[in-house]
């Protein structure tokens, strides 16, 4: 209890009392939530959040010219892994898995958005879209997306039921991404929760948790964009949500890295998620004209997300010959 008190010896003993009468007065007020041990109806109560998983609103993939092919490196670093008799029980194993599958992302989107560098590794197309052309890479470049592991966030809201109350919610993800410091307000904007195979079903619940804590923080910095998204995975079945604007949380199918055409869902999923997370940010250079960029923020839902995502399940074709000639980075 000592440690309640303000340890200066300056003040009087009636200070000191009254320091530590306000603290206790405080804590009674704080109903502590932490993800591992919530439910989906507790934070979608807490947060104000719409869940309606059987809402056709509440399905969400991508667009038909957001899926693209995976690069060969990544299918033959996931078989080397498989091959390497790794513990596939272990969370450790998904992590790796998670890891070889967000380095290749990462590296297509930086050589999209950093045509300097892109122009050295000799590519002309470093990713096939199923349907579409993909023109790579000639964006503007933005500030980088940047991945912080082991990331602890928290947050508190005030309790709606109990006046004088409020939740304190926090959570530590595996991952999460943003931009600028990891510790400026609503800086971050995209999480990760890993779970070994056992438990793959009990990472939604987590990365709901992480997302609310995430859009609630950017809504209180004042950002323009507050939509949250990420993934839970157990290195094998992916399952991707996001909590938009109006705090409907909307959800994909689960996606099975070793089914047909999975890794290349999972691949173009984590490749949207970071191209929108970009397109939330100022560039980094103004070489893109102040109105294009300012239309992109400001219209978000519109003139990004909409052109990425889609509420409706598309089932692209693979049968295209120039399947074959995805770009190998190795």
């Amino acid at each position: 209890m000592l440690d309640l008190i303000n340890p200066s010896f300056s003040i009087s003993p009636l200070e000191l009392l009254r320091q530590y009468l306000a603290r206790i007065k405080a804590a009674e007020g704080l109903v502590k939530i932490t993800a591992s041990d919530t439910t989906i109806p507790q934070i979608v109560q807490v947060f104000g959040l719409n869940y309606d998983i059987l809402s056709m609103d509440a399905r969400w993939t991508l667009a038909e010219d957001s899926i693209l092919k995976e690069p060969k490196i990544l299918r033959r670093n996931l078989n080397d892994l498989h091959d390497a008799f790794y513990e596939e029980q272990s969370e450790a194993t998904c992590r790796i898995a998670i890891d070889i599958i967000l380095i290749q992302c990462r590296k297509y989107v930086r050589l999209k958005y950093n045509p300097a560098k892109a122009e050295t590794a000799a590519l002309t197309t470093p990713s096939t879209p199923l349907k579409g052309a993909l023109n790579v890479p000639t964006e503007t470049p933005r500030k980088p997306i940047k991945l912080y592991p082991e990331s602890t966030i928290s947050v508190e809201v005030p309790n709606r039921s109990v006046p004088n109350s409020r939740f304190l919610v926090s959570g530590r993800a595996d991952w999460a991404m943003g931009y600028s410091l990891k510790d400026e307000d609503g800086a971050l904007l995209v999480a990760v929760e890993a779970k070994q195979r056992s438990e793959f079903s009990t990472g939604e619940s987590q990365l709901i948790t992480y997302l609310a804590i995430l859009r609630e923080n950017r809504r209180r910095a004042g950002k323009t964009n507050i939509i949250t998204q990420g993934f839970y995975s157990d290195g094998t079945r992916f399952g991707f949500v996001c909590i938009k604007d109006s705090g409907a949380i909307v959800q994909s199918p689960t996606w099975d890295t070793q089914a047909v055409g999975g890794l290349s869902m999972v691949f173009s999923f984590i490749v949207a998620m970071l191209e929108t997370a970009l397109k939330s940010t100022p560039t980094a250079t103004p070489t893109k004209p102040g109105v294009l960029q300012d239309k992109e923020i400001h219209n978000f839902d519109d003139e990004v997300w909409s052109k990425v995502y889609t509420s409706m399940v598309v089932v692209g074709d693979d049968s295209d010959d120039d399947m074959n000639d995805v770009f190998d980075l190795s």
